[in-house]
C-alpha cells in the first residue's frame, strides 16, 4: 500500500499507474491519515514544498517517504513536451514515478511472508487477483471491514461482486475478506505485549469480545492460540483447506480483471 498526500490530480493518476498492480494507492486525505495510523503502508508520497506530515507521531512503524516537488513535476512536463511523443501527462508522470516507487524485492514485509505461507499451505502459488485481495485487506484491515470498500476498489457494486463470485462457484468475497482480516489479527497478536483490545481497536473490530467471537467462529482458535507459531500454522492450514483448493484457485485465475487501475 502506498499513501499519498497529493494535491496534483496528474501526479495522483501517475502514482496509481506506477504502483504495483496488487497494491492500493490511498490518496483521499482522511483515509490516508487512517492508513498511516491503522494500516501497514510501505511508502508515503508527498507533493509540494511544504512541511511533511508528522509521520513519526501517527505511525508505530518507520515509513519511508518520497517527496515530489513542484519543480520536479514541471521538469517532467517540459521533458514530455520536448519528446514529441503522443503520451498523456498522466502516463508520462506514471513512467517517471515507476522507478521511484518500485517495490524493493529485498524488503520483505509481514504481508509478503503471509502470502508466501498461504501459497505453501495451498500447495500452489496464489493467483494474482487472490494475492491482490489478500494484500489489500491485510495491509489495511480496518478499512476493509465489509464488502463496500472492496466493491469500490473493484469498481463495481457489492451485489455484482457477490454475483461474480457465485458464477465462478467461489465462496462469498466476504468469506475471504474475513479470513485475511483474521490473519492480520494473528500477526498483530504475535507481539505478546499487545492486548486483544488494542488489536481490536486498531484493526476495526467493534470490541475485543467481537474480535474473539469472530475468530473462534471462523477458525475455532482463540486469540491466545494464534499468538503462537503453532496457532499460525493451524490458521493457514484451515484457510487453505476451506478456501484454497485446486478448483477455487483455478476459478480465481479467471478473475484477472477483478482489480482495475483507475486514473481518473
Amino acid at each position: 500500500m502506498i499513501v499519498g498526500y497529493i494535491s496534483d490530480p496528474v501526479v495522483r493518476g501517475g502514482l496509481r499507474l506506477a504502483a504495483h498492480p496488487e497494491e492500493d494507492v490511498i490518496v483521499v486525505p482522511a483515509l490516508a491519515d487512517e492508513a498511516l495510523v491503522f494500516g501497514y503502508p510501505r511508502l508515503v508520497v508527498v507533493t509540494g514544498d511544504g512541511d511533511l506530515p508528522e509521520l513519526e507521531s501517527v505511525s508505530e512503524r518507520p515509513v519511508p517517504f518520497l517527496r515530489i516537488t513542484a519543480a520536479r513535476v514541471a521538469r517532467w512536463e517540459l521533458e514530455r513536451r520536448e519528446s514529441g511523443l503522443p503520451v498523456s501527462r498522466v502516463e508520462w508522470t506514471g513512467d517517471r514515478l515507476r522507478d521511484l516507487v518500485e517495490r524493493d524485492n529485498t524488503t520483505v514485509t509481514w504481508v509478503d511472508r503471509a502470502i508466501s505461507d498461504l501459497s505453501r499451505a495451498a500447495g500452489s502459488p496464489l493467483p494474482s487477483p487472490l494475492r491482490s485481495l489478500a494484500r489489500r485487506v491485510m495491509e489495511f484491515p480496518s478499512h476493509y471491514d465489509d464488502l463496500h470498500p472492496l466493491a469500490e476498489t473493484c469498481a463495481t457494486t457489492r451485489g455484482a461482486l457477490k454475483a461474480r463470485f457465485r458464477r465462478k462457484n467461489l465462496p462469498s468475497p466476504y468469506a475471504y475478506l474475513r479470513w485475511f482480516r483474521i490473519m492480520a489479527v494473528a500477526n498483530a497478536l504475535s507481539d505478546r505485549d499487545v492486548t486483544v483490545a488494542q488489536v481490536a481497536s486498531r484493526l476495526g473490530y467493534t470490541s475485543d469480545g467481537n474480535l474473539c467471537r469472530t475468530m473462534v467462529s471462523l477458525t475455532r482458535l482463540t486469540p491466545t492460540e494464534v499468538r503462537t507459531l503453532h496457532g499460525w500454522n493451524r490458521l493457514l492450514i484451515s484457510s487453505a483447506w476451506q478456501y484454497l483448493g485446486a478448483e477455487a484457485l483455478e476459478a480465481w485465475r479467471e478473475l484477472e480483471d477483478l482489480f482495475e487501475i483507475r486514473v481518473a
